[in-house]
């Protein structure tokens, strides 16, 4: 069904006509739906960019991840009548799923390579990543800028950080982007499994660092090892459990941006030159615009743990509350024209990382990647087209990006 058929019993991030296309359902409900109620799912929909930061920025634990952030249609058809439980902490689950203050502490403990300084010391090895690969891929002419630039470019810098072997960043990218494949009959994606995928391809790395003292020289992974949860270390598995978010996001969503927004960037050749013309003041801003306009990531979801209002909405404790990312990033009361692509467009506010304390620790180490690989590429290739008809853009209710853009160059 399409969105110019919409009625609010018709929407459903699950639905194939919703996961092929969101946007258009997106602006009918922030015009007549803003907070949709779906029974099913016995969960609030919150489409309007204000109304999402309200519900993401409660930091007093009246939201948790108790069911994590992106359930499938089985989880989600189960109601709760109450709060759900704490979760049982021996094995330590995901630190999500707590709250604060243990969850602060666990992103507080391998946080450091994603903090600024940290970052901007990695700058020149990005940009080298950057330019090896554009040294591989430009004499071939005809490449998947999405998969075969960003997405190596981006999980070779994971790799560094989790103290694995660079030459292992075409396989984790395969595994991450085995998440997006979306099924076309139940919907959604099982994210869990893809999360045990990855947790058991770099658990050995993480074994490895306990076993060289974790040092610190590795601090995103030795961080955690040196992490105590009542006193108490955990073990090399629970430490990897840790850090699987990091490990996908961190690979998953850059690639996606960058080649989405080169491809936004190159259909609009008045909007390119403006770039060109000065590129190392400009890429900044253009990055900002691709952030906003190209992320991939749809909603989250949180489970009520505490009775609370948003948006006018009384939310009893075990109901859901999704937070629909990227509908408040086309929101009109939050920037004019938002379906136009506009390179100097100002973005004061962004939800593309999230907010409160789930907010995305990655954010420095995601715009300084994008920025480099945008600047790097731009820099050696003059000319370029996209083959659209290659293109290849998954349906899902969650990774909503392009999983293939064959990029010609000139």
């Amino acid at each position: 069904m399409g969105a110019e058929a919409f009625r609010a019993a018709d929407y459903d991030p699950f639905s194939p006509a919703v996961m092929n296309d969101p946007l258009p359902f997106y602006k009918t409900l922030r015009r007549d739906h803003p907070v949709l109620y779906m029974e099913k799912y016995d969960g609030f929909f919150f489409s309007r960019f204000e109304d999402v930061l309200e519900l993401l920025s409660h930091v007093d634990n009246s939201f948790l991840q108790s069911e994590g952030s992106l359930p499938t249609p089985a989880v989600l058809s189960a109601h709760n009548a109450a709060a759900l439980p704490p979760p049982v902490t021996d094995p330590f689950p995901i630190s999500m799923r707590m709250g604060l203050p243990v969850h602060g502490e666990v992103r507080r403990a391998h946080v450091r390579p994603m903090m600024p300084r940290h970052v901007a010391g990695l700058t020149d090895f990005v940009r080298d990543l950057a330019n090896e690969r554009l040294d591989l891929l430009l004499p071939q002419k005809t490449f998947n800028l999405s998969r075969d630039y960003g997405g190596i470019v981006s999980a070779s810098v994971l790799c560094n950080l989790m103290g694995m072997p660079l030459e292992l960043a075409g396989e984790a990218l395969a595994i991450i982007n085995s998440g997006t494949r979306t099924d076309p009959e139940k919907g959604g994606f099982d994210s869990a499994a893809v999360a045990a995928q990855a947790i058991d391809f770099y658990l050995p790395y993480v074994e490895a660092r306990f076993a060289a003292g974790a040092d610190g020289s590795v601090p995103m992974v030795d961080g955690m090892i040196n992490w105590r949860f009542e006193g108490r270390a955990l073990t090399p598995r629970e430490v990897a459990v840790q850090l699987v978010c990091a490990f996908i996001g961190g690979i998953e969503t850059v690639p996606k941006i960058t080649a989405h927004g080169l491809m936004e960037l190159n259909a609009r050749p008045e909007q390119m030159a403006a770039v060109r013309a000065d590129l190392e003041a400009n890429v900044p801003k253009v990055v900002e615009e691709m952030l906003r306009y190209c992320a991939p990531a749809q909603w989250f979801m949180r489970t009520c743990n505490t009775p609370v209002t948003v948006a006018g909405q009384s939310i009893r404790p075990g109901q859901r509350a999704f937070a629909m990312i990227a509908s408040g990033l086309r929101d009109e009361r939050e920037f004019d024209e938002p379906d136009e692509f506009r390179w100097n467009r100002p973005v004061p506010r962004v939800l593309s990382f999230g907010a409160g304390m789930h907010f995305c620790i990655g954010v420095h180490l995601a715009r300084m990647e994008i920025r480099t690989m945008v600047d790097a590429f731009l820099r050696r290739v003059p000319e370029f087209e996209f083959d659209m008809d290659k293109a290849v853009r998954h349906p899902s209710s969650f990774q909503w990006g392009w999983n293939e853009l064959h990029v010609t160059v000139k």
